[in-house]
């Protein structure tokens, strides 16, 4: 099973821009700590242009509970959130969404 975790952000486009090289950093660390594939995704057609979209992956839920409680333990958590509000209102965080696949 492959469980995905997919964080929304909603911005201006150059604030959406901007967002790569945060997301790079950020991405290296989800992986030290246990996620894999990060993904950061526009809309090319149809869709929000004025949303992005960071994605990682683990192989289970117990997985995910480890990285989670990883993270809640980190000095990251407590950047991430200055970050969310020192970025308001040019970028939003909307929401961190958690799916698992079925197939």
């Amino acid at each position: 099973m492959i469980v995905q975790a997919v964080t929304t952000w909603e911005g201006t486009p150059e604030k959406i821009q901007s967002l790569v090289d945060d997301v790079k950093a950020s991405a290296d660390f989800h992986e030290s700590i246990g996620a894999k594939n990060p993904r950061f995704w526009r809309a090319m057609t149809g869709g929000n242009f004025q949303r992005a979209y960071y994605s990682i992956e683990f192989d289970s839920h117990e997985e995910y509970g480890k990285f989670n409680d990883k993270m809640m333990d980190s000095e990251f958590w407590t950047g991430i959130q200055a970050f969310i509000n020192e970025g308001y209102p040019d970028v939003k965080y909307i929401s961190t969404d958690v799916y698992y696949s079925m197939i």
